[in-house]
């Protein structure tokens, strides 16, 4: 029984040690908000979310994923520069672009979104909607 405790002990203070060396968990991303939530093909609209990390925000890839229904993985800039589309400088809401494709199909898409630390730590997933509808954007 004390093998079991010391082993205990042991792992415990091995993953305090990693998570005080910063190899703990991800980044965080919170209020996601998308606009406009719908739009036909062409449609450009702004995705951002605020990112909280216990590490250096330096550390942060500007990237934000979006997986559409599980299956298409595609990458969006994001920045919080204050400039194109993002409200305002250094306020830790990142911002980012992106466009309704020609072939996306009219009906409601699901895409997930997460971000990634330098160290290659995932953030937790969010998720929203968007409704391609017909005709072309304006």
């Amino acid at each position: 029984m004390r093998k079991v405790t010391a082993l205990v002990a042991v792992a415990l203070t091995a993953m305090s040690c990693s998570l005080a060396a910063g190899q703990g968990a991800g980044p965080v991303i919170l209020d996601l908000a998308v606009d406009p939530s719908s739009g036909p093909p062409g449609t450009v609209y702004t995705i951002s979310v605020r990112i909280e990390s216990p590490r250096d925000p330096k550390a942060i890839v500007p990237l934000l994923y979006h997986v559409r229904e599980g299956a298409e993985k595609i990458e969006v800039a994001i920045h919080d520069d204050g400039l194109d589309g993002d409200a305002a400088k250094g306020d830790g809401r990142y911002t980012g672009r992106s466009v309704v494709p020609d072939t996306a199909a009219q009906k409601t898409h699901r895409f997930e979104v997460f971000i990634r630390d330098k160290a290659g730590r995932k953030s937790n997933v969010l998720e929203y909607r968007f409704t391609v509808l017909k005709g072309a954007a304006i």
